[in-house]
Order: C-alpha cells, then structure tokens, then sequence
C-alpha cells in the first residue's frame, strides 16, 4: 500500500502543481505526509523508480542512499490514470515494507 500512496501523492501534486513533474518533491516531504520510515521509503521508492513510474535525484553518501528530488514519470501517470495497469504494476498487497520479508526456498 505504500507504492500505491507514494505515486498517489506524486499524481494529486502534479495536478496541483504541474512543475513537480520536473523539480519533483523532495523524499523527507512524502516520508513525512505518508508517516513511513527512510528505509521504507527507499525500499519502495526503488521499486516504483525500476518499474519506470517515478524517476529521481539521488546519491550515495557513505553507503547510504539519498533522496532528493522524486518525480513522478509518464508512465507512472498512466498506471494511475487506468486502474487495471495500476493493479498489474503495483500489486495491492498488505505491507509492501522492507521487513519482515524472506526468501523462501522451493522444492
């Protein structure tokens, strides 16, 4: 749900404020809207940025992942605007946090 309410709050200030499709918003701004932790964040924000909905600024500083400017990207505007590629991008699923998650082993 987290994806889901990351790229929601890129679209509503992309309408608001069209620019932040290029200027962006800053990471701490959205961590801060949507009450996640940094590592959340960067769990989920490195997802969305791998399937290609949302682009950003970031660096590494002594192994640490900084975000800066996060920009929702065309294709991420499209996911949201058609409700079935939304639900085939960005699955619903309970807790879409970095914890608590392992591999499991097959057969």
């Amino acid at each position: 749900m987290l994806r889901r309410a990351i790229l929601q709050l890129l679209y509503e200030r992309a309408l608001e404020a069209p620019q932040s499709l290029i200027v962006g918003i800053e990471a701490r701004e959205i961590v801060l809207q949507l009450g996640m932790t940094n590592k959340e964040f960067a769990f989920n924000a490195l997802y969305l940025d791998g399937k290609g909905l949302i682009t950003n600024d970031r660096a590494s500083n002594g192994g640490e992942l900084q975000f800066n400017a996060i920009m929702l990207t065309p294709a991420g505007i499209d996911a949201i605007e058609n409700p079935t590629d939304f639900d085939r991008l960005v699955p619903l699923t309970e807790d879409t946090g970095a914890h608590n998650h392992r591999l499991k082993s097959h057969p």
